[in-house]
């Protein structure tokens, strides 16, 4: 941008908890002259920057169509993250503003398929059953109901760049690899991974461990219900770090409940789960507070990636990683 160029006006959104302030703050100094960068918790919290916005940089916040109807400014939603499902990207797309998140950043893709992997890990040796033994003064004997992961077969449900992660990963533990996408990889990437494209119902009944790594869409909402989870092997191992409406929170805690599946689980539907959601107290189920893809160096990285595609969006380049179809 240059020096004779309006300032641009950018709303940082971000959760109450996490000082949305001290973001913008944040923001405004990477972002730098040609910007200026209001904090708020919610839309609705300072409407007058909302109703002035160019930008919208959001996380953890939902940016409904009525927010973005107010925007009447508004050229560009930037999620600092993988996830857009806090984004109304349709009634963005009706108004012909592009969202984009860092998909193809790699920001935090080998952040989730660690956490994935983890969440296999712990499932697979019993490692919480062990640990709040001890705790408890027991000397567990888990010889009985832990297995190994070499030798198993992996299903992974979305083979994107976080999905192509996690099998990097599992090919070094000795794992045959299944996955299941409505786009299919290129037969490089299934040679170089070593990966066999299957339909989803034939990936459940022959996976041992299923990982899950589609968004948050109308066509993913409940893609693991119940009659899906009843498709899978007596003690499969579950895991699930892309949203928490993909999969049947009711059907997956009656499964484990009842000894058939063991599942490690990530992600929530609501977050965060109230006292009585099923999975706080299902057996069988390990827990992980929403936190696969946050870690003090991915978070770094993701603002960063985030932060860039602002910078071209002002110097009028063609931004990255739109999600909705609209460019600019």
């Amino acid at each position: 941008m240059s020096s004779s160029s309006p300032e641009l006006r950018l709303l940082a959104l971000f959760p109450s908890r996490m000082n949305p302030a001290g973001i913008g703050q944040f923001v405004a100094s990477v972002l730098g002259d040609g910007w200026h960068v209001t904090g708020a918790g919610a839309p609705d919290e300072d409407v007058a920057a909302l109703e002035e916005a160019d930008a919208v940089l959001v996380a953890l916040v939902d940016v409904e169509a009525a927010a973005i109807d107010k925007a009447s400014k508004l050229r560009l939603i930037q999620t600092p993250s993988h996830g857009f499902d806090h984004v109304d990207i349709e009634s963005a797309a009706a108004r012909g503003i592009p969202v984009c998140n860092v998909g193809t950043s790699g920001a935090e893709a080998g952040t989730v398929a660690e956490h994935a992997m983890l969440l296999m890990l712990a499932c697979a040796r019993r490692l919480i059953d062990g640990h709040d033994g001890i705790r408890n003064g027991d000397w567990p004997q888990l010889t009985g109901s832990s297995v190994e992961m070499q030798g198993k077969t992996l299903g992974i449900v979305g083979l994107g760049h976080i999905g192509c992660e996690v099998a990097k990963r599992a090919r070094a533990f000795g794992m045959s690899i299944l996955y299941s996408d409505v786009n299919p990889a290129e037969e490089e990437i299934e040679l170089e991974l070593r990966l066999q494209h299957v339909e989803l119902d034939d990936l459940l009944t022959r996976s041992d461990f299923v990982t899950v790594h589609v968004p948050l869409m109308p066509s993913t909402r409940g893609l693991i219900g119940v009659a899906e989870i009843a498709k899978l092997k007596q003690d499969a191992i579950l895991v699930n770090t892309s949203r928490g409406a993909v999969v049947d929170n009711d059907a997956l805690a009656a499964a484990a409940n009842e000894g058939r599946i063991v599942a490690g689980v990530d992600v929530y539907e609501p977050e965060p789960p109230p006292v009585d959601h099923p999975l706080r107290t299902a057996s069988n189920v390990i827990l992980s507070p929403h936190v696969a893809g946050t870690t003090r160096e991915s978070v770094g990285r993701i603002m960063s990636a985030a932060l860039d595609n602002l910078k071209r969006f002002a110097q009028g380049e063609r931004v990255r990683d739109v999600i909705n179809g609209i460019s600019v």
